[in-house]
């Protein structure tokens, strides 16, 4: 049984004419200006999908994009390991989960960040895989500590050895891509059986903004695309430097790069599972750096939903994201307010949404348990005020009377927990806690981190398949215990 997924789209920036507007804007872009293909495989697959080729320039006309929205999936599914973590990508229903992949850590407490370590990596996964609002795991970090050519392999092994969620990522080269796909076929017991439930997923940043393709990931993304797995499309131009500083034309550039991709995808394999990755970024026009935290980025990202479900697309998408580099008032009001718009957008898979920490450049087991309270309210806003006689309470209400009270009433005992999100990590008792214990949210968070970390193992793979990757693989982790079980000293063997 998957993960239900509350439904989003009650936030519409954009109205029906304005997404048809935009749409038509991006297909005058594509057939008028075009992408700067500098890959030449590429360009002879938008050559045989009938776009117009001149020298590395490539223009596609709007046939040529209505085709290839015709053959991508509407629905697509991201696999868990365990059936229970199936996420099902439709229509407006939403879905959050860790996300990036910095190479640094922000330690419980500290101020500056650090470079990141495989140990790290495992205890972020397995951090989201006790999270009770993480939907999915992006693998949330780049360690350092690890030769580069064995980076992908080992990342994806963490995922899968120590979460039975839905584990996405990048391959960094054709080579890791082909690693990745092969290690997963081992845990699934064949390619066919891998395909029909795909647990892993690629993110390919295929595509420079503005307009032009990265021929090293184009590569990555042509290899994963044969394989039949789904695949993120990941663009991320900055209204302002990379893209126009309008948000409507950053929009229409981010949605004609995305257009140009699902082409791309649909040639080289009909009917690829593709989900769109719009990242409505900003820049800081005083600095040149990238905004996340911006009101903007939230109001885009709602935009972009809209213009991914007028094509039937998948939309993966960013939320829950701030500038501040700790977990402070700011990163509060940023974090809220960037995925409760994405949200409330019908953005199908949030990442960055949990334990992401000065925008996306480190990660925070402290920030990550604050975030899963921040996604679980937003979800409670989606799933909205139902009305219906029970919940309309007359019965209850002439039971307890003028001048009564309702906590021990059945009506109370039957709905209180449903109706009410209840935090676990939030103070609600005001001054006289503080007070008395102290303790502010940061050290309370790293507290039930530590917590939840200690006691949660990790599911490890089947024998079989354990000694399989062993056999073929670098893995540089320590092997868990038969059946899984809570690790000992992580990160790298010599």
């Amino acid at each position: 049984m998957s993960r239900p997924g509350p439904a989003g789209g009650q936030y519409r920036p954009l109205t029906p004419e304005e997404v048809q507007r935009i749409h038509a804007a991006a297909l005058t872009v594509l057939e008028r200006v075009g992408l700067q293909v500098e890959h030449e495989e590429a360009r002879a697959l938008y050559r045989q999908a009938g776009a117009q080729v001149s020298g590395e320039r490539v223009t596609l006309p709007p046939s040529v994009v209505e085709q290839a929205l015709r053959q991508a999936p509407a629905r697509v599914l991201l696999a868990g390991r365990d059936p229970e973590h199936d996420v099902v990508l439709e229509g407006e229903r939403v879905y959050a989960g860790t996300g990036g992949s910095p190479a640094a850590v922000l330690d419980p407490g500290a101020r500056a960040v650090r470079p990141a370590r495989l140990a790290d990596l495992i205890d972020m996964i397995r951090l989201a895989d006790r999270l009770e609002h993480c939907d999915f795991v992006v693998l949330p970090l780049h360690p350092t500590d690890v030769p580069p050519e064995d980076v992908p392999v080992n990342r994806f092994y963490a995922g899968l050895t120590h979460t039975t969620r839905h584990v996405m990522g990048g391959v960094g080269s054709v080579e890791g891509a082909q690693q990745v796909i092969e290690m997963a076929a081992l845990v699934a017991g064949g390619m066919e059986a891998l395909q029909a439930r795909p647990f892993v997923s690629a993110i390919t940043c295929w595509l420079v903004s503005p307009l032009r393709l990265d021929p090293a990931v184009t590569d990555i993304l042509l290899a994963w695309c044969r394989a039949g797995l789904p695949v993120v499309l990941s663009s991320a131009p900055m209204s302002g430097s990379t893209a126009p500083v309008t948000l409507a034309g950053t929009l229409v550039q981010l949605h004609a790069e995305l257009l140009s991709g699902v082409v791309l995808t649909q040639t080289v394999r009909p009917g690829t599972p593709v989900i769109a990755g719009y990242v409505t970024g900003l820049a800081d026009l005083r600095s040149g750096g990238y905004l996340g935290g911006a009101v903007e980025f939230g109001m885009m990202q709602a935009a972009a939903a809209q213009l991914a479900h007028f094509c039937r697309l998948p939309i993966y998408g960013s939320g829950g994201m701030s500038d501040s580099s700790q977990p402070d008032a700011q990163a509060g009001y940023e974090k809220m307010t960037t995925f409760l718009l994405a949200a409330m957008g019908g953005c199908n898979l949030i990442h960055h949404a949990i334990g992401m920490v000065a925008n996306m450049s480190a990660v925070s087991l402290e920030q990550a348990v604050i975030d899963d309270e921040i996604v679980g309210m937003a979800q409670r806003v989606l799933r909205g005020l139902a009305v219906d006689d029970d919940r309309l309470a007359v019965e209850a209400i002439a039971r307890v009377g003028p001048g009564g009270h309702y906590l021990a009433d059945p009506h109370t005992i039957r709905f209180m927990r449903a109706e009410h999100f209840s935090p676990r990590l939030a103070d609600r008792q005001g001054v006289a806690r503080e007070e008395t214990e102290g303790r502010d949210l940061r050290s309370r968070a790293a507290e039930q981190a530590a917590r939840l970390l200690q006691e949660h193992p990790s599911p490890g793979l089947p024998p079989d398949a354990e000694a399989a990757i062993r056999a073929r693989f670098h893995i540089l982790l320590q092997p868990l215990p038969p059946g899984g079980g809570t690790p000992g000293v992580m990160g790298a063997v010599s």
